[in-house]
């Protein structure tokens, strides 16, 4: 675990996230929690070693592995009310589908996976909440890789715990994108906001300066643009196929097929999302 900032940490250990642990005078603060149920009893025994038993546990989005990751610890979580509202809406069978992709991911825990039960959110807000402590924290919802994404800002440190919002280093996960255009937006957004010198990417390294956000936003300018002329020339595997071999190219040394699978993905679920609101042609970026 690394210190980033005095009484602030973030384990990059337990994928696929960068976790964080913000101590404060009424107990700590924990950002995010592994959806491996092991990993998930890791990292609470690091954070009680160093901060004691968590007061709560941020979820920075509402995503299927962080719905998992949050009913692994029975501690009180803050999220956005849209993972709320999505949680809340899982009938018994509707929560064992969910379960059952991760039992596959995870079989040796298949026994523990089986037995976790959705855990609701004790706190939800709709747009911004402030935590008063010391350090103050302040939350406020977003447009970024899912529905349900928020940022926790410690404001007197300058600092943004971003979620997967932003990454460095790996393709923008993509699969549970609702709005890419909106996400974009968000990006623009951060980059001007002077307020916040350094930023805790959801993953990549553990700490990065505001400006190294400007590759990502470069890079789904292009995923968009390139999900634009497949979906409008028709969705063909091998072109879907070979547009994510060249986009791999950025990443293709560190990660390798990884990230190809994972561009490939990406412009499926962009060339569904440009569909579904039929984006004409000549439409340009105006993020």
């Amino acid at each position: 675990m690394q210190e980033i900032a005095p009484g602030i940490y973030v384990e990059s250990n337990y994928p696929p996230y960068n976790l964080g642990l913000i101590t404060t005078e009424d107990g700590p603060i924990v950002v995010d929690i592994p959806p491996r149920p092991s990993h998930a009893w890791a990292w609470r025994h690091q954070v009680e070693e160093i901060a004691g038993s968590p007061r709560y546990a941020v979820i920075t989005d509402g995503s299927p592995e962080r719905q998992i990751a949050a009913a692994l610890w029975n501690v009180p979580i803050i999220a956005a009310a849209e993972t709320l509202r999505t949680i809340t809406a899982y009938d018994e069978r509707g929560w064992r589908d969910r379960l059952h992709a991760f039992v596959a991911l995870y079989p040796t825990e298949a026994e523990v996976m089986a037995k976790v039960k959705p855990h609701r959110p004790t706190i939800a807000f709709d747009e911004q909440f402030m935590l008063y402590s010391t350090p103050s924290l302040y939350f406020e919802t977003v447009h970024g890789a899912a529905l349900g994404s928020l940022w926790l800002t410690i404001p007197e440190r300058n600092l943004l715990f971003a979620g997967d919002t932003v990454v460095v280093n790996e393709p923008p996960p993509l699969a549970h994108t609702s709005d890419s255009k909106a996400w974009l937006n968000t990006l623009t957004v951060l980059s001007h906001r002077a307020t916040v010198r350094q930023i805790v990417p959801g993953r990549g390294p553990a700490l990065i300066l505001r400006q190294r956000i400007e590759p990502q936003r470069e890079f789904l300018r292009v995923m968009r643009r390139t999900a634009r002329t497949l979906a409008h020339r028709g969705q063909d595997g091998l072109r879907i196929t070979q547009s994510a071999e060249d986009l791999g190219q950025v990443f293709f040394n560190a990660l390798g097929q990884k990230a190809v699978r994972s561009i490939r993905s990406g412009l499926e679920r962009l060339i569904e999302e440009i569909l579904a609101v039929q984006v004409p042609p000549s439409d340009e970026e105006t993020a």
